[in-house]
């Protein structure tokens, strides 16, 4: 089983974005059998599956804080056949003081993650910032991918990361943990974007990933109707894209 999350401790970055679709490209189109973790207080990854996540429960959080809440009891099927959901919604935010006083509190989603052995890909979808949530990500995955928009503090986000991984190594024996892929977002053809991208190319040469996400408004309307770009627009430039970068990922871990 490979467990992936994906990462920018910045907001706007289309993490989530990435997240839902290519879980629905390895559950749709390569028939794996998917789990997808919503991490996100927001709930976004949820409500882009069409889940009305405001009043769900139990989820993410309840999962986190009770110990003896099985995960069985907050995986949902999706629509999408092969694609299981764990929701969230705001009342995660409320985590990172509700659990200080553990003495397991960064290992609480990896707890929780065991033995989940019938599924090929558990997807993480992260919270725009660092702390306590991001650590049990990093604590509970193996693989890192970094959604980066080509803006101009796209290069102090990857320099975050890269420095909490390299925590999660120091302080807490984290091994295997690896950033695998780059991903440069939201591109548009501009002097400033090329910069940017081949600054990334620069820095993470054998990371960076050759696909590129550019913007494009299906992607943003399949999310406004709960469905993803495959069950929204297959045919669409924006289905393109994603679908590249699904192969990247699928094939950046194959032996």
């Amino acid at each position: 089983m490979r467990r992936i999350a994906f990462i920018n401790e910045k907001g706007g970055s289309c993490k989530t974005t990435l997240a839902v679709n290519i879980a629905a490209y390895f559950a749709g189109q390569k028939k794996s059998r998917v789990l997808l973790v919503d991490m996100d207080p927001q709930g976004q990854a949820g409500k882009s599956l069409g889940f009305y996540v405001r009043d769900l429960a139990p989820n993410v959080y309840d999962l986190l804080l009770d110990p003896a809440l099985p995960v069985e009891a907050v995986i949902r099927p999706s629509q999408v056949p092969n694609l299981d959901v764990i929701c969230s919604n705001k009342r995660l935010s409320d985590f990172p003081v509700e659990a200080a006083p553990a003495a397991d509190r960064e290992r609480r989603l990896a707890k929780k993650l065991e033995g989940l052995g019938r599924y090929d890909f558990v997807l993480v979808d992260s919270p725009p910032s660092a702390g306590l949530l991001t650590t049990n990500i990093l604590l509970s995955v193996e693989e890192v991918v970094v959604p980066v928009n080509l803006t101009y503090f796209a290069l102090d986000g990857c320099a975050e990361i890269v420095e909490s991984v390299e925590r999660m190594r120091r302080d807490f024996g984290k091994a295997v943990l690896d950033i695998v892929l780059v991903v440069p977002t939201l591109y548009r053809p501009t002097r400033l974007a090329e910069e940017i991208l081949e600054k990334l190319r620069t820095h993470f040469p054998e990371h960076t990933a050759r696909t590129v996400i550019g913007y494009n408004v299906k992607i943003d309307e399949a999310q406004s109707h709960g469905k993803t770009i495959w069950d929204y627009a297959a045919w669409s430039p924006g289905a393109a894209m994603l679908e590249s970068l699904s192969k990247e990922i699928w094939r950046a871990k194959q032996p």
